[in-house]
């Protein structure tokens, strides 16, 4: 078939170069059509039912997944007023797009409203410990002392405002009410005193700004934080430092990456492989062996992005070593046909390694489309769409381009294979020595492992863990109900648990402000046999407070307050006092089945118990990402296991299919297991770990070693007639340009594919090009003896 094909274009070459433009300019198209993302959806399991995907799900709707959060740090020069000064400053001047509001410290404004909602909630959420602290208010000195400062705030301007205020509640109560709200304080490193979100030390402050930006939204990403750059630039002296962290900002550094990686891998690449060609070649011809493989890759991505509703900025920078893998092609039709023999004869000749490895190659990555990853089923179609078609363009288009040599190039000048047992079996040792590492391989299912880490993102994330706490890491807790009161009931039981643990310290939760009904009637039964208790003492504070002057209806509001039915706590109550942006952060509404109520856990030892327990609870989940991250990595190292079998047994079945005979198919193997056992133990021995993309580092080193094995192995059958070893040498060479390129790129997930490639393909090469050869001498003198 191949030389009939050539025979029909040899004739009508017009046309073969006429419908090889018409591809080029589709593939262009194609090219400049896709728009590459970075999200971590494509790194992670998309199957139903998945335990990872499900509390990726959860992750996401963490209240501080979409926050910006901005620490204020005062240098040495300035003073705690100037810090105090910048961060209201600040604050007006983030106020406009995409900014939906700033919050700057917990909600305890002194606002009427607001109190008067803090005395009404008090009864409710009346603790034994409430009791002993109001015990200290009610005694003679106490009360003097706050009688003497009601009188003075009357005699000031404030006095005239808060009259109404003091009159209600003269003893301040809505203090204790208010002590609650300061348990809805996610940072653990804050200081609880304050009325603002100030470190224990005293040095910082922090903004903490809502925003209708979400994260894998690039462009408002930009523009939100540009906005924040030039507020910050606008309103923060030098004498503070301002730092900025957010989920947006790793938004834009990862897309600004892989952009910037995808220049340079493709150029570096490019240039590699055209240097090689130039060097070695030395034939303006040799440039179709390049150009050829290059113009499929618009194709490629076309068919990913035909099957994929986003296509991945790793998946485009794949294509730099797919040049070095499709090259292969068609550089041993090149070397072949110019040999100066019939073009046909050679075709035939050649057809058959060249489908075999190409054949070995497609079924390797096709593997991969069972991943339950959609970035590694992406690279798996944009991988066997480039093979296939380069291997088209290689049969059919390239014998026409690469012309004749008449050169000694086209001479065979020894037909039989090199033997070198002593650098053989010194090779092995290398391989045997390197293989010792590979016990010491660890899986890593760190997401964050998977994104650029800056210096400067790195230690603004140090900074927040330091001064504020791990915020970001904290196990979220979702009670799920059909309504919010079937949500909030099943809040207050996780709540009662976290309690019975001696974690309650270590919990925000919105049981603090809205406990379940029963223990909010408890609260009230507490408070008003306090009052009863407590009846002298409130008669021992009117008798003092009319001795003071006051007249002797001044405080009946406040005994009309006490004997008034307390309001009954619920999210509308909240609302109304103001706290909506509050409780609504820990409220999930978007659920298909119902609503969910989130609380906080801050991470402590031992808590692995307290989880289990909290789970036990029909309708609650918990996340904790230290979980999340070892189950990724469980099933990244499940799903190696079973794609490197499967690669393994699709191999073997068609060597199997091909050569029909045990030696043959154990010599093609062998550049795949040396590669292999290098590439994993010198993985170990530098401590390199195995992520989620290193999982394509093994299929290729099984596709493209065991291609070598096919193409080495056919030359020791057939000689050195079509130049087979120099072929495998060069292509082996663009093949390494392709993945040294991508030691270059600054993405973590291109550059551990690059680096851990570059081990096993190297080493496959080698054992390809020295221990094939002397193997198959070794056998042949076996079988002749």
């Amino acid at each position: 078939m191949l030389a009939s094909l050539y025979n029909f274009f040899h004739l009508r070459r017009r046309l073969l170069y006429l419908l090889y433009g018409i591809f080029v300019l589709i593939s262009v198209g194609l090219f400049l059509q896709v728009e590459p993302q970075e999200t971590l959806d494509a790194m992670l399991p998309d199957q139903a039912g998945s335990r990872v995907k499900e509390d990726f799900a959860w992750l996401q709707r963490a209240p501080f997944a979409q926050k910006v959060f901005i620490d204020l740090e005062r240098i040495d020069s300035a003073d705690e007023a100037l810090l105090t000064a910048t961060t209201k400053a600040l604050a007006n001047a983030l106020k406009g797009p995409h900014v939906l509001g700033v919050t700057d410290g917990p909600p305890l404004q002194r606002h009427g409203r607001f109190l008067s909602h803090l005395q009404q909630a008090l009864p409710r959420l009346f603790t034994a410990q409430d009791a002993r602290q109001i015990e200290l208010r009610l005694t003679d000195d106490a009360l003097l002392g706050r009688l003497h400062e009601i009188r003075t705030q009357l005699m000031t301007p404030e006095g005239w405002w808060t009259k109404q205020t003091l009159q209600s509640d003269p003893l301040q109560l809505w203090h204790f009410a208010a002590g609650h709200l300061r348990q809805l304080n996610p940072f653990a490193g804050a200081d609880l005193a304050q009325t603002a979100f100030v470190s224990q030390d005293g040095r910082h402050r922090l903004l903490m700004v809502d925003t209708d930006v979400v994260i894998a939204d690039l462009t408002g990403s930009v523009a939100l934080l540009d906005r924040i750059d030039q507020a910050v630039k606008a309103a923060v002296p030098l004498s503070i430092r301002a730092t900025v962290v957010s989920g947006h900002a790793y938004t834009v550094a990862n897309a600004q990456t892989v952009q910037r990686d995808i220049r340079v891998v493709f150029t570096v690449a490019s240039v590699a492989i055209l240097v090689i060609f130039i060097l070695l070649l030395r034939n303006l011809r040799a440039l179709w062996v390049f150009v050829l493989p290059a113009s499929v890759l618009g194709i490629a991505a076309g068919m990913v992005a035909l099957w994929f509703p986003a296509l991945s900025g790793i998946t485009l920078g794949f294509g730099a070593v797919l040049l070095g893998i499709t090259v292969d092609f068609t550089l041993h039709v090149f070397f072949a046909l110019r040999h100066g023999g019939a073009a046909t004869v050679t075709l035939n000749r050649l057809s058959r390694p060249l489908i075999g490895s190409a054949l070995t190659s497609f079924m390797a990555f096709a593997v991969l489309l069972y991943s339950h990853l959609p970035g590694q089923r992406q690279l798996a179609v944009f991988s066997m769409t480039a093979i296939a078609a380069a291997l088209l363009l290689a049969l059919v288009v390239m014998p026409h381009l690469c012309g004749r040599s008449q050169s000694v190039m086209a001479r065979s000048r020894e037909e039989q294979p090199h033997h070198k047992p002593g650098w053989t079996f010194l090779w092995l040792v290398v391989v045997a020595l390197c293989a010792l590492g590979c016990p010491q391989v660890q899986f890593d299912g760190d997401l964050r492992s998977l994104s650029v880490q800056s210096q400067s993102l790195d230690q603004g994330e140090q900074l927040m863990k330091q001064v504020w706490g791990d915020v970001r890491s904290q196990t979220l807790i979702f009670a799920t109900g059909a309504t919010v009161d079937d949500a909030l009931m099943r809040n207050s039981h996780v709540a009662a648990l976290v309690a019975e643990d001696g974690q309650s310290d270590a919990l925000v939760s919105l049981a603090t402000l809205i406990p379940a009904d029963n223990v909010q009637q408890e609260n009230v039964n507490r408070w008003q046999q306090f009052w009863t208790e407590h009846r002298e003492a409130l008669e021992r504070f009117l008798r003092l407070a009319t001795e003071q002057g006051f007249s002797a209806s001044a405080f009946e509001p406040f005994l009309l307050e006490l004997k008034n039915e307390p309001a009954h706590l619920d999210l509308s109550f909240w609302r109304d006092a103001g706290l909506g942006t509050v409780v609504d952060g820990l409220l999930v509404d978007d659920l298909a089945n119902g609503k969910a109520i989130l609380s906080l856990l801050h991470h402590t030892v031992g808590q692995e118990a307290l989880q289990t327990s909290l789970e036990s609870i029909a309708g609650v989940r918990v996340v904790d990402q230290g979980r999340f991250r070892q189950q990724l990595s469980a099933q990244v190292g499940a799903d190696f296991s079973r794609f490197i079998l499967r690669a393994l047994l699709v191999v073997v079945i068609v060597l199997v299919v091909w050569y029909r005979r045990l030696s043959d198919v154990l010599l093609a193997l062998l550049p795949v297991a040396c590669g292999l056992l290098a590439m994993f133990g010198l993985m170990g021995w530098f401590g390199l770990p195995f992520n989620l993309f290193n999982v394509i580092a093994a299929i290729l080193v099984v596709g493209l070693g065991v291609d070598y094995g096919i193409f080495m192995l056919n030359r020791c059958h057939y000689g050195r007639g079509m130049h087979t070893d120099q072929a495998v040498l060069v292509s082996a060479l663009t093949t390494l340009a392709g993945f040294g390129s991508l030691t270059l790129a600054r993405h973590p997930a291109m550059s551990s594919i690059g680096l851990t490639v570059l081990f096993g393909i190297s080493t496959a090469v080698i054992t390809a090009l020295l221990v094939i050869p002397s193997v198959y001498v070794w056998v042949g003198r076996q079988r002749r003896s």
